[in-house]
């Protein structure tokens, strides 16, 4: 399958998805991998009204999507995998797809959370994901858009968590 980007980004299918990576890597297939949304009519209606007719859109839970992947079922096609969180991610690895290079989106702001870049916040499990992911082998960069530079998630989880204040956990940073 040419995988052509494997995104981690909250909102998922948005007007960014679609004009400023979709398109500029012309997408064949968006594959949404989430086990919530699968099970969510209102979602999918959403999400196909915001692609456009000429890509396709599948939406699978991780473990049909990392079976579908292992299978080689989108060997044809131009393909872009999104996912809500880097937790959605190391299950699809863990249930035995394979991926090289994730690129982290977007990630909003919620309680607990501390901000890494300016739409990436993250809590101690989306950390702890991120190193799984790293022990996996899996390179990790950061950009809204292709034209952006890219950025190094680890380094700024070290940088503005782990050595902030003796890191003692997100919660206790004061945060």
């Amino acid at each position: 399958m040419p995988i052509l980007l494997a995104r981690i980004d909250d909102r998922l299918i948005h007007g960014q998805v679609i004009a400023g990576w979709a398109q500029i890597l012309k997408v064949e297939h968006i594959i949404v991998v989430n086990d919530e949304i699968v099970n969510n009519d209102m979602q999918k209606f959403l999400f196909r009204m915001a692609t456009p007719n000429e890509i396709n859109l599948s939406i699978f839970s991780v473990q049909e999507a990392a079976e579908k992947i292992k299978n080689r079922a989108f060997d044809n096609e131009n393909v872009m995998l999104l996912f809500k969180s880097p937790e959605d991610v190391y299950r699809l690895l863990k249930n035995g797809a394979r991926l090289g290079e994730v690129n982290v989106g977007g990630m909003h702001f919620a309680k607990d959370k501390i901000q890494l870049f300016d739409a990436i916040f993250v809590d101690n499990r989306d950390v702890e994901m991120f190193e799984k992911l790293k022990q996996l082998n899996v390179v990790l960069e950061v950009r809204m858009v292709p034209t952006d530079p890219k950025k190094d998630i680890l380094k700024a989880i070290d940088e503005k968590i782990y050595k902030k204040d003796n890191y003692k956990g997100i919660e206790n940073n004061g945060n």
